[in-house]
């Protein structure tokens, strides 16, 4: 019966919270920064009358510092700079980013922040533009339809096109800066309303929507911890009651499949339950682009790992159901040895391109990975050709290991002679095979040497083995004598199995002849020993006849002398 090692509750938990923290934390940081603001009912610092701005007749070349301390010089500064204020919750310094000039003056201290905190939150849940395609020239693109003005991003609100747009305005002070379009300001209201922060987020408490951290505010982070700890205590506990629900209806059928599977499939379902429950919460937390991808990417990245595991897992019970299919009970014998093999081999082969397949459905979610694909996909040839000779020797044996296991010149438990040495193939890799010596060393040999090289299988056709135990002896031995000693010592052991028990003269020489006992048991461990028996008790025969004069002894003939 299958038993699992009791859970540490509080340890596990603490080592999937904080290594859930670390790889998202590690993924956010890896991605394109994008910013994010707190919803509409933040509380907007009240800041000094911006400048009103004025059309500017003309592209001015000339740059000149903002009194604010702001940097609008150009379309990709002015764009960064809101974003950057945005991200750093000062709302009342990024609407000195927005023209304002659709908004009564007295209503820009107030209205102003909030119109540039809704703006800024539906940016941040947007795939974030690439600063590099704006322009970074003081009169913009010089190929835009309309010059001063230029179209970073566009938004679509019920399938009609809302344009983020930069332009170009001519301040009091007498110079040109770059500042969020009127258009684009005007549109605030229709954006958030698509697109703003749900009822969620306005019934959070005023003291966790700031500081902003990472593009997110305080309770954002609060509820992405809180739904990781909700997701795996929930999983934890609802596979703890499945698994012991089917323990118990396992332990009372004959197979260990079963009780195989419950153990196998425990951890990964916990783990796949924890993921799904876990990319459940993100939604309704409304987290930036970056931090929901990232979020996203590592409950994918967990939910593809607990798919890898159960395949493997299920492929260790499918081995161990076929065994039991094929032994139906019985002592091993070959077929089950035979099946034991292939299915070891196919677990490793199958383990092998899983986890490969599973490495590269995680890897192939990062853009830099899919780059890196491409690049290789385009040099296949040179690749193929470099990573081939590099991995001649591993590619050979892998090769190697699947033609045993469909050939099958040896199978687990076999008994094998290599470089003269006599054990039992105790395992079968995709690389080498252990042999089990009958000293209990252990001999690990390249499975190319199965296939390239001779040895000895002793069980190869059949378990039984006939022995053979050699005697050197006097001319003068009654042979028939002998012949009955054996067929008693052969019938008083429980190590032969009644099938052959012989003895015959094979050879002679100027002093001696040969005899040669043959003798028949079930496997090769038995026969070993049946042989040693009939040989140390036909000497002992041989010795107890007429004081052992049988037996070979050197003589010295003495001639008299003439």
């Amino acid at each position: 019966m299958t038993t699992s090692r009791p859970l540490g509750l509080p340890r596990a938990f603490a080592r999937v919270l904080l290594s859930s923290l670390l790889a998202l934390t590690a993924l956010v940081l890896c991605e394109p920064r994008s910013f994010a603001a707190p919803p509409a009912s933040a509380s907007a610092q009240t800041p000094a009358p911006a400048p009103t701005p004025t059309p500017a007749p003309a592209p001015a070349a000339i740059v000149h510092p903002d009194s604010a301390g702001l940097d609008r010089a150009t379309p990709r500064r002015a764009y960064d700079g809101f974003l950057r204020a945005a991200r750093q919750g000062d709302y009342a310094r990024a609407a000195d980013y927005l023209d304002l000039r659709g908004v009564p003056a007295a209503s820009r201290p107030i209205e102003g922040p909030k119109l540039a905190a809704r703006l800024a939150y539906v940016l941040s849940h947007r795939p974030a533009v690439d600063l590099a395609k704006i322009s970074d020239a003081p009169e913009g693109d010089p190929h835009a339809t309309t010059p001063g003005s230029m179209v970073v991003d566009t938004i679509y609100v019920d399938e009609e096109p809302v344009p983020i747009s930069l332009t170009r305005v001519r301040f009091n002070d007498g110079f040109d800066r770059w500042i969020v379009s009127r258009t684009t300001v005007s549109m605030v209201a229709e954006l958030d309303a698509a697109f703003g922060p749900k009822k969620l987020a306005f019934a959070v408490p005023a003291v966790l929507e700031q500081p902003i951290v990472l593009g997110n505010a305080p309770w954002q982070w609060i509820g992405l911890a809180a739904g990781a700890i909700a997701g795996f205590l929930v999983a934890w506990l609802v596979t703890a009651i499945l698994a012991w629900i089917l323990r118990f209806v396992a332990r009372r059928t004959k197979t260990k499949a079963d009780d195989a599977l419950v153990a196998a499939m425990r951890r990964p379902a916990r783990l796949l339950l924890a993921a799904c429950l876990f990319q459940l919460v993100l939604e309704p937390l409304q987290l930036t682009v970056s931090a929901d991808l990232a979020a996203t990417r590592f409950a994918y990245t967990l939910i593809v790992i607990a798919v890898a595991r159960v395949v493997t897992g299920a492929l260790s019970v499918l081995g161990i159901w076929l065994e039991e299919r094929a032994s139906g009970g019985a002592h091993d014998d070959m077929r089950t040895r035979g099946i034991r093999t292939q299915v070891s081999l196919f677990q490793r082969v199958a383990t092998v391109v899983t986890i490969f397949v599973a490495s590269c459905v995680i890897l192939i979610q990062f853009e830099f990975v899919r780059n890196v694909g491409v690049s290789i996909l385009a040099a296949g040839g040179l690749v193929s050709v470099v990573l081939g000779f590099a991995a001649q020797k591993s590619l050979s044996g892998i090769i190697a290991g699947i033609q045993l296991s469909i050939a099958q010149p040896i199978r687990i438990g076999d008994a094998v002679s290599v470089e003269g040495e006599y054990g039992e193939v105790q395992e079968i890799s995709l690389t080498f095979v252990v042999v089990k010596l009958w000293d209990r060393r252990r001999m690990v040999v390249p499975i190319t040497y199965f296939l390239e090289k001779p040895f000895v299988n002793w069980t190869r056709g059949s378990f039984d083995l006939l022995g053979a135990v050699t005697l050197n002896v006097d001319y003068a031995t009654p042979v028939a004598l002998v012949r009955d000693a054996l067929a008693e010592i052969c019938a008083s052991d429980p190590l032969w199995d009644r099938d052959t028990c012989s003895l015959q003269v094979t050879d002679c020489d100027g002093t001696t002849m040969t005899l040669r006992a043959l003798v028949s048991a079930v496997d090769a461990g038995k026969n070993s020993d049946l042989r040693c028996n009939v040989r140390e008790r036909l000497i002992e025969f041989l010795l107890s006849l007429e004081g052992g004069r049988f037996l070979p002894r050197a003589r010295h003939v003495v001639q008299a002398a003439a």
